[in-house]
């Protein structure tokens, strides 16, 4: 990319500070996983709530300098988050070596053959959801790459409402994962109109809190871009991108949970191929459209979100309707 020597140098580093501790994240991810098909999800979320300050420390000390700290600047953010993608597993290796009743399981000791029939297993259902995760975050990775022939006031007001919107999305995205557990233990039971309320409890619950999300993003505007920034020129920049983050909210909270129910139904194949034509063969051509051909520039990136998140939300819910109406007319 032709970005400018500064950011350039900063995000050379930051990339080579985060490689440092992606095995870590890794490895905890799939520990994480385990201790939530044991029905302990408060556990995970007091890890995740630990690995919160243990971050900002990190980042205090090292993009500062403080208390005898190396001042690293940018890069410092990206030691940060490997340190404490290190620190998060020893803790999480921990809990589940002491305590019950992930101890009771023994992970670490006595391991069995590797059986591949249930690794393909494991791969024929997690592989998808992959792919449709993927799809999803990287246009938004994708975009920001695309944006970089704006300068760097530009990128780093697109980065303030990136920011601050993935934060509100951790709702919907919560609702969706508890809606991927509930809907499948309720399918695994065969209890397909409680499968079916859960389903359509959870979008509706993630509806109602994006338009708060919305309410935040639209009438907080200027406070939320000072959080980020004291200069002018990007908090300017960024409230306006903040409005278009609050017009995709109600789209974004509809296709995480209905996302969520598909998988909850192992519904997973077609699923991920309409996340792929959603995102990148709609949304992202049509924000590269408007931002080169018309007045819209920057602004165009995040219309071609918008349509390939409401894209997303349309062509998904159709699909659990069908899906839905298959199994009752199968059970019926």
């Amino acid at each position: 990319m032709d970005l400018e020597p500064a950011v350039e140098a900063v995000a050379a580093e930051y990339i080579f500070a985060m490689s440092l501790g992606l095995i870590p994240l890794f490895v905890y991810n799939a520990l994480r996983s385990y201790i939530d098909a044991l029905g302990a999800t408060r556990v995970s979320m007091f890890i995740s709530l630990m690995s919160a300050p243990i971050n900002v420390l990190f980042n205090y000390l090292l993009i500062f300098g403080s208390f005898g700290f190396p001042e690293l600047g940018g890069p410092g953010a990206g030691y940060a988050s490997a340190i404490t993608y290190w620190l998060v597993l020893a803790i999480a290796v921990w809990i589940i070596h002491s305590r019950k009743p992930f101890a009771e399981f023994t992970i670490f000791k006595a391991w069995t053959k590797l059986s591949f029939a249930r690794i393909k297993e494991i791969s024929r259902i997690g592989v998808p959801i992959g792919i449709s995760i993927f799809a999803e975050t990287s246009i938004f990775s994708a975009v920001t790459l695309m944006m970089s022939t704006y300068g760097t006031i530009t990128i780093a007001a697109h980065q303030i409402a990136i920011n601050f919107t993935s934060l509100l999305y951790m709702l919907p995205l919560s609702i969706s994962m508890g809606a991927t557990i509930l809907v499948g233990f309720e399918v695994g039971a065969r209890r397909f109109n409680d499968a079916r309320e859960y389903s359509w409890l959870s979008v509706g619950s993630a509806v109602v809190f994006s338009f708060a999300s919305a309410c935040i993003l639209f009438f907080m505007r200027e406070q939320i871009a000072a959080l980020y920034s004291s200069d002018p020129a990007v908090i300017e920049l960024a409230i306006q991108f903040l409005v278009f983050a609050a017009l995709f909210q109600v789209s974004d909270a509809i296709q995480a949970p209905v996302q969520g129910a598909l998988r909850g139904y192992k519904d997973v194949n077609i699923t991920f191929v309409m996340a792929v034509v959603s995102y990148w063969i709609i949304g992202l051509p049509v924000g590269y459209l408007l931002a080169t051909y018309t007045g819209f520039d920057a602004f165009g990136y995040w219309i071609g979100l918008i349509a390939g998140l409401s894209a997303g939300a349309i062509t998904l819910s159709i699909r659990l309707l069908i899906k839905q109406k298959k199994i009752a007319a199968q059970s019926s």
